[in-house]
């Protein structure tokens, strides 16, 4: 059986909005597996730093809220390109 990958996915607009440029992307067939442990990681790095925050010990502000906001972007790609894919080929099956 062929093995679950991801859909190409771009994210994180940049530069004159008309032009709807995508700045990064997760790129197609990348394996699923890990795809969700990579998405698994960047969502653990950022409850660290909410963590952080909500305890009072470093605010969220400056270049680690945008880290924060970034990782989160990079997570949900990550995601969407494997639910993506996971609905692309649930799709393309006889009788669904």
């Amino acid at each position: 059986m062929k093995r679950l990958t991801t859909l190409e996915v771009h994210f994180t607009s940049t530069g004159d909005v008309s032009k709807k440029q995508k700045l990064f992307r997760v790129n197609p067939d990348i394996d699923a597996q890990d795809t969700l442990n990579s998405a698994s990681d960047f969502i653990s790095t950022v409850m660290d730093i909410l963590m952080d925050a909500a305890m009072g010990e470093k605010p969220l502000e400056g270049s680690n809220a945008f880290m924060v906001v970034h990782t989160l972007k990079s997570a949900k790609a990550a995601l969407d390109a494997v639910w993506g894919k996971l609905e692309e080929v649930n799709d393309s099956r006889p009788g669904a």
